[in-house]
């Protein structure tokens, strides 16, 4: 996806002005917020035992790196540390970004045995993964035209009979070859839809760990466990979460192969040694509660639809500008939130949004009152081809911005001042 700044090159005044007023906005915002958020503060002291914390680990298939994925299942035992691993049964056997029909590998003996070892030495989950981990969505075009397709799923917008076929055989193919009961489901590229959860519950599935954002039903049994940071945050997630004003939060670490350099040496970001200095310094906490996924669910309170329905901030966190960010710390992005500060935490972040963005295009009202009034006077045909031209930029930008309904911060800017200049020709 193409960075979303690039919209705002030609319009470095609406951006300063949106600095200047957003340095202004946030000791009012604090202000309004300092009560709510002080009572909370007062019971954040962290407390031993308090912060779960779960890896998860995806993408094992018949086509992943056996040799990593042992070397990092003895990384995870030598520390004690609990795994869950997301498991592919029939891996797309060509590419999991083309949707044309592909047959799918089985697990080898060798992936089989070396996760039965796991299971049986003990702090490892397997969750189902998918089934084929193979896209049903087309990207189009150019690599200009590359940024309007969607983004990868192997779930959303399939029939409910396709999905339940998928999500029971490939459950099927996991309990026969490992012997195990799979209770955590895993979406490919973390996209499901409502159709996913209506499946998985009626499946019996009793967890489902994506990422927070999606769909969500109110009603559902499922228990909800996205992740919340990746392997190389895990530190400041949990120094977060010792300083969080949430009462109870969770940190749920994701991480995949090609996040090593072992597995690719030019964009791997982590390396073995590295995964054995952080689980050491996990081991070292005294603070810290280890746990799979399926633990997790079993065992902590409070992880249903309603605190998930508060805690999907990361389309909030997207649209918000990054200097925005770097000012106000809370609520913390590296963990999940009890329902209480989950709530709070949207409410205020929302308030941040509107109130950012609503300055932005007062801004924008502004400054194009101020032209028109000195530009456009007394030139009825200027003043029509103006306002024509600016609600063809505002419509190109909504659908550059919103086509893959992935907003970001500068899209979002730039819609706001340009409908505020468009408001301030009429």
């Amino acid at each position: 996806m193409l960075p979303r700044s690039l919209i705002l090159g030609k319009r470095h005044a609406g951006q300063h002005a949106s600095r200047l007023l957003t340095w202004a906005a946030v000791p009012l915002i604090g202000t309004l917020a300092y009560p709510a958020l002080a009572e909370t503060s007062r019971r954040s002291a962290p407390r031993p035992g308090a912060i779960p914390l779960i890896f998860r680990f995806d993408d094992c298939s018949a086509k992943s790196d056996t040799a990593l994925e042992k070397a990092i299942l003895e990384a995870f035992q030598r520390t004690h540390t609990p795994l869950t691993v997301s498991v592919v049964p029939r891996v797309a056997s060509v590419s999991a970004f083309d949707p044309a029909p592909q047959a799918g590998v089985p697990l080898p003996e060798e992936k089989i045995r070396l996760l039965r070892e796991a299971l049986d030495a003990g702090g490892v989950e397997v969750a189902l993964h998918g089934f084929s981990h193979q896209t049903v969505r087309r990207k189009i075009g150019n690599a200009y035209l590359q940024p309007f397709g969607r983004y990868h799923s192997e779930f959303i917008g399939v029939d409910e009979a396709s999905q339940r076929k998928k999500i029971r055989e490939g459950r099927e193919i996991l309990e026969r070859e490992l012997g195990i009961r799979a209770e955590t489901f895993v979406p490919p590229w973390n996209g499901y839809d409502r159709t996913t959860l209506k499946v998985l519950q009626d499946s019996g599935f009793t967890t489902l760990s994506a990422a927070r954002r999606g769909p969500v039903d109110l009603d559902s049994s499922l228990h909800f466990l996205p992740r919340t940071c990746d392997l190389q945050d895990v530190q400041g997630a949990v120094r977060a979460a010792r300083e969080s004003l949430a009462d109870h939060p969770l940190v749920v670490v994701l991480f995949h192969h090609y996040d090593f350099e072992e597995n690719d040496p030019q964009a791997g970001r982590l390396s073995l040694p590295d995964l054995n200095r952080t689980l050491g310094w996990v081991a070292a906490q005294t603070d810290l509660r280890l746990m799979t996924l399926r633990d997790a669910s079993r065992l902590l309170p409070d992880l249903g639809a309603r605190q998930f329905y508060w805690n999907r901030n990361a389309l909030l966190w997207q649209i918000t500008p990054p200097w925005v960010n770097l000012t106000i710390h809370w609520p913390p992005r590296g963990v999940y939130q009890s329902l209480p500060a989950a709530r709070r935490a949207k409410l205020f972040l929302w308030c941040v949004v509107l109130l950012l963005y609503g300055s932005l295009a007062f801004a924008g009202t502004a400054i194009s009152r101020f032209a028109s009034k000195r530009l456009l006077r007394g030139r009825p045909l200027l003043a029509w081809s103006v306002r024509i031209i600016c609600v063809v930029a505002l419509l190109a930008l909504l659908l550059y911005v919103f086509w893959d309904l992935e907003p970001y911060w500068a899209g979002v800017a730039a819609i706001s001042w340009m409908a505020g200049f468009c408001a301030g020709l009429l």
